[in-house]
């Protein structure tokens, strides 16, 4: 009996879907959570419609970038490296909005350190820091998260 409380099926296995009760059901102040929590979703939507708007309008100066590199022009390959980088962390992003989970997270992260170790100049010490984040994340990843997410 016990272990049905606590198990992913929830109480008497009905509900496969398993998440706690962070907000109160009845009374006033449950409708105000709720109301909050409608909120903040239709928010975390629209930030996301934003972002991938922004990057769809992005993808408008990848053409002149290519051909500034391809003429020899101002532009460099690192300038765009760092462009798509930017462009993927925005993508990555809107995923860690909209579905919201450690693993997103954890992803996002080692985007942006791996961003920052491949653009920007650092000394061999702050290159062996960097790789060590990386390697934290990613043995958090393997290690502590669920696989039953």
């Amino acid at each position: 009996m016990a272990e049905d409380k606590f198990s992913p099926t929830g109480m008497n296995g009905k509900d496969k879907n398993f998440s706690p009760k962070f907000f109160e059901t009845e009374g006033k102040m449950g409708a105000f959570q709720k109301g909050m929590h409608w909120v903040t979703s239709v928010l975390e939507t629209i930030l996301a419609i934003v972002l991938v708007l922004g990057i769809l309008f992005s993808f408008v100066q990848m053409p002149e970038k290519l051909l500034d590199i391809i003429s020899g022009g101002s532009s460099t390959l690192l300038e765009l490296v760092e462009y798509i980088a930017l462009i993927i962390i925005a993508i990555e992003l809107i995923h860690v909005i909209m579905v919201q989970n450690l693993d997103s997270v954890i992803e996002i992260l080692m985007m942006a350190f791996t961003r920052e170790l491949v653009i920007k100049e650092w000394a061999m010490w702050e290159l062996l820091l960097g790789v060590l984040v990386i390697a934290g994340l990613f043995a958090i990843k393997k290690y502590l998260l669920s696989k039953e997410d």
